[in-house]
């Protein structure tokens, strides 16, 4: 099957734009093409949905005018696939071109469905919407390819065990107060100190640049075992930390939390004190209804209270990927 797929500007929506094509890459034998789908200058959200809803138009023409794609240039595809609001747009003109499935990781609202074969959406509450099923967020972490973890079981288990940080930043319903950094930097020290915990941390590119350098001095000193900044380090740079026996992970980015999970290792979110409850909210009460992840305030967590959540979580036990598959082969009529 040839799968087509539109990435979108945002790193973490053209991974899991990839991601949906590795499940179908577990069904069947696939061959995949990567192309951009960022609208131009004209490609705003208002008039992208107002297109979408006509079917007085040529698609062809439109998705070269506004994202600069020449379907006559493209082999039909046996699917199409993406994730990010820009590209829905572009998936739904290619559907209708090609008559192919177009299957988008997210809630899309405000376009045309009809030329929209599935949504995987991440919140229960949407699971029975029109052409949507409830699945986990699609990545690119295949857990049996990572090493096995050790078991966290006791207090005792942390002395020597692995930890990943994955530092986020402000995000739409996010707001970091100077004091969650200084208490997040302050509980990296305290639980190496007291468990004898190894971290290894990454920033992203929300992260604020004035906490680079606390944990850059940690990594210096030796209380950090790796820092990773994404300054230097660019995109895909957390992805070596997957590895650890257990990842922590700031509340802001979905797709490093869905990423964390597919670990299948114990993972723990913290979330800032300003957070406004919407989509991402439920979302994230999702991840953490089946004890695989906690949610912790960062700016009043402790080693202790850390290490606790750590030893109770119970990672998640199948592939996400598997679950997600299971869910795309009736639409793609494959058996």
């Amino acid at each position: 099957m040839r799968v087509l797929v539109l990435l979108d500007k945002k790193t973490g929506h053209a991974h899991q734009a990839e991601a949906l094509a590795l499940a179908i890459a577990s069904l069947t034998d696939v061959e995949i093409e990567r192309i951009p789908a960022k609208p131009g200058r004209l490609g705003h959200n208002r008039l992208l949905a107002a297109l979408s809803r006509r079917r007085d138009i040529d698609p062809a023409r439109w998705l070269k005018r506004l994202y600069g794609i020449d379907a006559a240039a493209l082999a039909r595809p046996g699917a199409i696939v993406s994730s990010g609001r820009p590209t829905v747009a572009a998936g739904i003109f290619l559907a209708r071109i090609f008559g192919a499935p177009f299957i988008y990781a997210g809630r899309i609202t405000g376009f045309d469905l009809a030329d929209v074969a599935l949504q995987l959406v991440a919140s229960p509450r949407y699971a029975h919407e029109p052409k949507a099923a409830f699945a986990p967020i699609p990545t690119r972490v295949d857990a049996a390819a990572l090493p096995p973890p050790r078991p966290l079981d006791t207090p005792g288990d942390l002395a020597g065990a692995s930890l990943a940080l994955l530092v986020g930043g402000d995000a739409p319903g996010y707001r970091y107060a100077e004091r969650d950094w200084s208490a997040l930097v302050a509980l990296v020290r305290d639980t190496a100190a007291r468990h004898g915990v190894r971290w290894r941390v990454a920033t992203s590119r929300r992260s604020p640049e004035n906490w680079a350098g606390p944990f850059a001095a940690m990594a210096a000193d030796g209380t950090i075992d790796a820092f990773v900044d994404y300054r230097s380090a660019g995109p895909g740079s957390a992805d070596r930390l997957h590895d650890a026996d257990a990842l922590v992970v700031t509340e802001d980015s979905l797709s490093m939390m869905a990423e964390a999970l597919a670990t299948l290792r114990p993972v723990v979110a913290l979330k800032p004190a300003a957070v406004a409850p919407g989509f991402a909210t439920e979302v994230v009460a999702a991840m953490a209804a089946g004890g695989a992840m906690a949610v912790m305030p960062m700016a009043t967590t402790s080693a202790g209270s850390l290490a606790a959540a750590l030893i109770a979580a119970a990672p998640e036990r199948e592939n996400p990927r598997d679950r997600i598959a299971r869910v795309l082969k009736p639409v793609l009529n494959l058996p």
